[in-house]
């Protein structure tokens, strides 16, 4: 049994903590305040032989109906802080939201950090998928980023430090981050700006946000990834939401789950959705893709089974 200074629910349903109000029930829900909590649910892992995910904010993830038979470690209670560091740098926990960080922008004048802007993750997790907006990704504000590795039966939890190049990162993926490890603090690089100016820069883009996607029904945000042509080198000159109009998907609906008319690379629940009828518009989305326009589409969101 894990005991733990946060806590530990076991047949916890994953729908309370997706963004996509989707997902059965996590065999054991461990949430923790401490790195010896971490210790401690890593060493459990390790004994146990146990699966396990490790869920940040759950914005761009689909979990199974069928739940997770495992151990789902829930990252909320933990590496919150914000750290302002010389030249210009932020030391931000990765359970700390975008929403949050924008906030603290818009108090202190941390410029550059407006691409953020309607993501709707935790700094961790915009690391693992690379996120980003239109005005670029979190790969270009990085400096450094530190891990632990877990599931493994040592007493203390091995750090890891990575100083991302060139090629650690590609659009919406790392190409660094083991399976099993788990981002603590990720440093950031910022402008000074007066605080008026990046207070407007994002509420204009707030703004923007409301007006062309579908904010009011839980979804995971984009679906697919911008494609690739058929080489998989270069693009196809469309974006993902054109792919689907083009095929006649916008609003199509399979039970609960619908392509938004509002933005069609957004699926969302209508309530009550289940997983595989998201799973059914993305698989049917693909396979007419392909067939109709030789485009191969690649799924944003992650499902966890």
């Amino acid at each position: 049994m894990l005991n733990l200074e946060g806590s530990v629910e076991y047949d916890f349903p994953l729908s309370k903590v997706s963004y996509y109000r989707i997902g059965g029930p996590a065999k054991v829900l461990a949430t923790p305040k401490s790195m010896g909590d971490l210790e401690k649910i890593s060493k459990y892992i390790a004994e146990t032989h146990s699966r396990f995910f490790i869920l940040g904010w759950g914005s761009n993830l689909l979990f199974s109906d069928q739940g997770f038979d495992g151990v789902v470690i829930r990252m909320k209670h933990l590496f919150n802080e914000i750290e302002e560091m010389p030249g210009n740098i932020l030391r931000v926990g990765a359970s700390v939201g975008a929403s949050s960080l924008l906030r603290r922008a818009q108090e202190k004048g941390y410029g550059n950090l407006e691409r953020l802007t309607g993501i709707p993750g935790s700094m961790g997790g915009m690391v693992a998928m690379n996120a980003g907006t239109h005005l670029g990704e979190v790969k270009d504000l990085i400096t450094k980023i530190e891990t632990v590795k877990m599931g493994e039966s040592t007493e203390s939890l091995e750090v890891c430090s990575y100083f991302p190049n060139d090629q650690s990162f590609t659009y919406r993926k790392n190409h660094f981050l083991s399976p099993n490890e788990l981002v603590t603090h990720v440093e950031l690089k910022y402008q000074t700006e007066s605080p008026e100016k990046v207070k407007l820069e994002i509420d204009e883009l707030y703004q923007r946000r409301k007006q062309t996607q579908p904010v009011d029904y839980p979804s995971c945000g984009s679906v697919f990834m911008n494609p690739k042509g058929k080489s998989g080198e270069q693009g196809t000159g469309l974006n993902a939401w054109q792919v689907i109009d083009q095929l006649g998907l916008r609003g199509h609906r399979i039970g609960n789950a619908q392509f938004a008319e509002k933005h069609s690379n957004f699926i969302i629940n209508l309530g009550d959705a289940k997983a595989e009828e998201v799973i059914a518009l993305i698989e049917l989305a693909k396979q007419r893709a392909k067939d109709q326009l030789g485009i191969e589409l690649e799924a944003e969101v992650k499902v966890i089974k």
